[in-house]
């Protein structure tokens, strides 16, 4: 006796063709391989990609770290200095989403600095002006420049009779830990400023879905995985609060701007996240190099 084919499909398969459509918009929205048409679509309103940006931060700083690694292992350092190593990872991040968080950093800087901020209707093909373009040399200057003076340090790992001494093996050295870290404290500061404010009226699908898809809980949440290693990554056997505090500055330096940027802007567009998640990258790097004496203590 045949059986029909129930007419509606099992919920499983719906809910995993949802998450591969939220990582797909998610990816679109973080990487330049993704589409060009920024038209707000209606039959996508129900994405959801803020799960997916803290995770992409972390796959993209395993990428940091072994580039860094190889071209290390390659090229050698001269007088202290990784000189290649660190422009192969300018390279690296220039090539994936980095020129967006930098280009969108320069745009919004652009849109801000005028007498009347003009919000145009499409700001990803916006031109950029000589504040705009001074904007992006000076940022990829500076990553540059903080990437390139990271010490290597002794570093610490929990003693033999501490019960985190088994997780040993997932502490990478101190060279590392930063070029781990700040790709995902960039992509969780484009959470943050999606948590502020509301929506330009520019915006699109994307940016719309990962605006309204935020909420507090859920950006501390997601704040777990960055505060998380870096309390880890950055304490020492009697110094705990030195990662803690770095995570503090660097949520407080970057809330101040997006509030900044959303007030002067007229709410939250896709230029705007990108310049927050550029302020949130750079404010890592800067205050881990400005605390390293309390972190290789």
């Amino acid at each position: 006796m045949s059986q029909t084919a129930p007419d509606n499909p099992r919920p499983g398969g719906k809910r995993s063709s949802l998450r591969i459509a939220n990582l797909v918009a998610a990816i679109r929205f973080l990487f330049p391989f993704g589409s060009k048409d920024e038209r707000v679509d209606s039959r996508r309103s129900d994405l959801d990609i803020v799960s997916f940006i803290v995770p992409i931060g972390f796959i993209i700083g395993l990428l940091w770290v072994v580039t860094f690694r190889f071209t290390w292992w390659l090229y050698g350092e001269f007088a202290t200095l990784r000189v290649i190593p660190s422009l192969f990872v300018i390279l690296l991040e220039c090539l994936i989403s980095g020129p967006f968080l930098a280009l969108g950093l320069a745009r919004t800087i652009h849109i801000l600095t005028a007498d009347r901020p003009h919000i145009p209707q499409s700001d990803r093909l916006m031109p950029l002006s000589p504040v705009g373009t001074l904007v992006l040399c000076l940022t990829i200057l500076t990553e540059f420049s903080l990437i390139l003076t990271i010490q290597k340090g002794e570093g610490w790992w929990p003693a033999v009779d501490d019960w985190r001494s088994h997780f040993n093996f997932m502490y990478p050295r101190p060279l590392f830990r930063p070029l781990l870290l700040a790709p995902i404290w960039g992509r969780w500061g484009i959470l943050l400023a999606a948590s502020i404010g509301k929506t330009a009226r520019n915006a699109d699908a994307e940016t719309t879905s990962l605006n309204q898809g935020m909420s507090p809980g859920r950006l501390l949440k997601h704040a777990i995985i960055p505060f998380c290693l870096t309390a880890i990554y950055c304490s020492r056997s009697r110094n705990y609060l030195t990662g803690v505090l770095i995570g503090m500055l660097v949520f407080g330096a970057t809330y101040l701007i997006a509030v900044a940027m959303a007030r002067r802007g007229g709410g939250q567009s896709r230029q705007s996240l990108y310049a927050a998640g550029q302020i949130a990258q750079l404010a890592f790097l800067a205050i881990y190099r400005a605390c390293w004496r309390l972190i290789d203590a």
